[in-house]
């Protein structure tokens, strides 16, 4: 192959360097006192009549290669730090009087470039010029096309989260060549297909990736882990579960399930295989789907405990509506890891409990989960750790929702006051767990009494103070609940002294923007955007401003502005394209005015595809479908965005609507009954009350 013409010269010239190198002893000659001057391009004119009508001397050609082999030898021979600069300067002349020798020595340009750009003064415009010239000479020269490849591809800035587009092309054309002179190269391939990624071409990135996967493993992976990452490695694995996760964002479903079944099969213990995987089958068919039982049928042999493949294995079963399979599973594999591991057994106990809320299996739910507190060793009135009360916690809310989403209110007050019992008067969850309830079922001034008798528990707990503040806002005293708020603005404290969750910020920020998200909740558009303002003027970071932009936009919607509000999440989405809230606010707005709604959902699937367990977002794409007239897709993911938020009247007058519109009028009109006890904004309510159909009061 041509890209090893260097090291055929190398063995044919072998003799001629031992012969030399025998001459002039062991140790390298000294430097010449002056150094030769940077080396000229050769004029095209002066290459093609070099190339073509004449030859250079073979004598000449000899020593050229004597020359360039002589350069190697004293980079090789370079032994200290001391010793960097010395080494460098003789090799450098050696190179450039090897292409004086013979200026069509490619392989001289293509050595001066490395050592330009890989010197102390590194210069990569100058090793750009050099490598230039060597595919000039000759389009084949492999180093050559390597090196601008390579150049170009840190230029491109792409390892900053940008592109600069010009630098991007130079360096797909660079990578193509590499990959044609070498068709198994898996550095060109992985970098072709994160190149073609940021540029949107989507068959080119997935023929990129499949090519990766059939290429051969490089030795070193240096410049590929600097430039993408130290996470990153140049494997067949890595290809495989990028290829899968491509395949997954385009919706070939069928092939994603195949490879990244093969992906699971292969690492079991591969996490974000695992979860491609399960992303995958959410949409894929039952023969799909019983090719992925096959393969995690197998890994879960090799591997019984681990929880991930367990899990996806039951969700799959529970899909396809093998639900005593399902349990059967997690049974089994409770019992095994109860001794062994008592966290992963509860989980997967809580999986369980997870499939039954699915098919409205509610008290056989609430039994799995209750189940799972002895499991991890925790009994009623026992003094307990922090960690064993953080999974009661998790346990509770799950019985606790499961009776909310069973429209037993009572049954959930139970729960919580159990939970009370267990945890102490000093813990609040139990508080906020029966706020949370009142405000559910629409009984709002026990919400707000309750709230307010926490805090006189913990008066500085900011957590307790904010969801005061919304009740009250929901009780229509938008002003009062902005009050409690505008009181902590150009405080010092930055946490919540007194709460749970130290990671929830409470500085001047937070604050403004949890104020104009009242104003916009009580349609106060003006005042939001003004908070809004605010927020943004505070903001330190691009994060923030990001954040600050968001609620704007928001906001200008609440008041009216649209046209406002949708540039305002256009140049968000710009700037950010993969921001998942930006995508579903954009795409939802869309809804709202009846405009675009195929790039809404295009949009909205996006946002969903990036956080599937979003509830708004859920929401969204059941409306987008709605409006698409499709409505057993609406109802699928209107009915999973109730299941995980059942405190939003939104969510439930969607539903609602779908039913409705299914000809389910009985159902439609007890889930808006729901949606009104819980509605909060007027003009929510009077809908809600037309829908079925109610006096209405001014």
């Amino acid at each position: 192959m041509k890209i090893n013409r260097i090291l055929l010269i190398f063995a044919l010239f072998l003799l001629i360097v031992s012969s030399v190198s025998a001459q002039e002893g062991t140790n390298p000659p000294p430097p010449k006192p002056t150094p030769k001057p940077t080396i000229q391009e050769p004029s095209t004119s002066k290459l093609e009549y070099l190339q073509q009508n004449t030859e250079v001397p073979r004598e000449k050609r000899e020593q050229a290669y004597v020359k360039l082999f002589e350069g190697q030898r004293y980079l090789s021979t370079i032994r200290s730090q001391a010793g960097v600069a010395a080494g460098i300067r003789m090799a450098k002349e050696s190179f450039q009087t090897a292409v004086e020798l013979d200026p069509t020595l490619a392989e001289g340009y293509t050595a001066l470039a490395d050592l330009t750009y890989n010197s102390p003064q590194g210069d990569i415009d100058e090793a750009i010029r050099l490598a230039t010239i060597a595919v000039k000479i000759n389009p084949d020269n492999f180093g050559g096309h390597q090196w601008l490849a390579r150049f170009y591809t840190i230029k491109s800035l792409t390892n900053r989260g940008i592109i600069d587009k010009a630098n991007t092309q130079k360096a797909i054309e660079e990578w193509k060549q590499v990959v044609r002179l070498d068709p198994r190269n898996a550095e060109g391939f992985a970098f072709l297909s994160d190149f073609y990624d940021k540029t949107n071409q989507t068959k080119e990135k997935i023929a990129a990736l499949q090519n990766w996967l059939s290429s051969a493993q490089p030795i070193d992976s240096r410049f590929y882990t600097r430039i993408m990452g130290q996470q990153e490695d140049l494997s067949p694995e890595s290809a495989l579960v990028k290829l899968g996760a491509a395949l997954v964002k385009e919706g070939e479903t069928r092939e994603a399930v195949e490879i990244l079944s093969r992906a699971v099969a292969d690492n079991p213990g591969n996490e974000e295989a695992i979860e491609l995987l399960s992303r995958a089958i959410e949409s894929a068919d039952d023969k799909t789907s019983a090719m992925a039982v096959e393969s995690l049928q197998q890994a879960i042999f090799a591997n019984p405990e681990n929880v991930a493949l367990v899990t996806l294995l039951a969700q799959i079963q529970s899909k396809s509506g093998n639900i005593d399979d399902a349990a059967k599973l997690l049974r089994n594999s409770v019992a095994k890891l109860a001794e062994k591991n008592k966290v992963s057994a509860a989980n997967l106990q809580l999986t369980l409990g997870d499939i039954y809320i699915e098919v409205d299996r509610y008290d056989e739910a609430v039994a799995v989960y209750k189940n799972a507190l002895p499991i991890l060793g925790i009994e009623n009135n026992e003094i307990i750790t922090d960690t064993e009360r953080d999974y009661a916690a998790i346990i509770f809310e799950k019985m606790i929702k499961a009776y909310k989403n069973a429209n037993r209110p009572n049954d959930a007050k139970k729960v919580i006051e159990q939970a009370g019992l267990l945890f102490g008067k000093d813990d609040l969850f139990a508080d906020k767990q029966l706020v949370a309830l009142y405000r559910e079922t629409g009984q709002k001034a026990e919400a707000l009494q309750t709230v307010r008798a926490a805090r006189l528990q913990l008066p500085n707990d900011y957590e307790l103070l904010r969801l005061e503040a919304e009740i009250l806002t929901e009780n229509g005293k938008v002003d009062e609940g902005v009050g409690l708020l505008k009181a902590l603005i150009g405080k010092k404290e930055n946490g919540n002294p007194n709460g749970r969750n130290p990671l929830i910020q409470y500085d001047d920020f937070t604050n403004y923007l949890y104020i104009s998200n009242l104003y916009s909740q009580a349609n106060r558009g003006k005042e939001a955007i003004e908070a809004a303002n605010q927020a943004l003027t505070t903001a330190k970071g691009e994060d923030r401003k990001l954040v600050a932009k968001l609620t704007m936009a928001t906001a200008q919607q609440m008041s009216g502005d649209y046209q406002a509000a949708e540039q305002n999440l256009r140049e968000i989405l710009k700037q950010s394209p993969d921001n998942p809230i930006a995508l579903n606010n954009l795409g939802y707005f869309l809804l709202e005015r009846n405009e675009k709604i195929n790039e809404a959902l295009e949009l909205i699937q996006k946002a969903v595809n990036i956080s599937p367990n979003n509830p708004s977002f859920l929401d969204s794409l059941g409306w987008a479908y709605f409006k698409l007239n499709k409505l057993a897709e609406a109802e699928k993911y209107l009915k999973s965005a109730a299941r995980l938020d059942s405190t939003s009247s939104t969510i439930l007058e969607h539903l609602g609507d779908v039913y409705q519109k299914q000809a389910k009028t009985e159902l439609a009109k007890e889930t808006w009954r729901k949606a009104l006890k819980i509605s909060s904004e007027k003009e929510g309510t009077m809908r809600l009350k037309m829908k079925l159909g109610e006096k209405i009061t001014k």
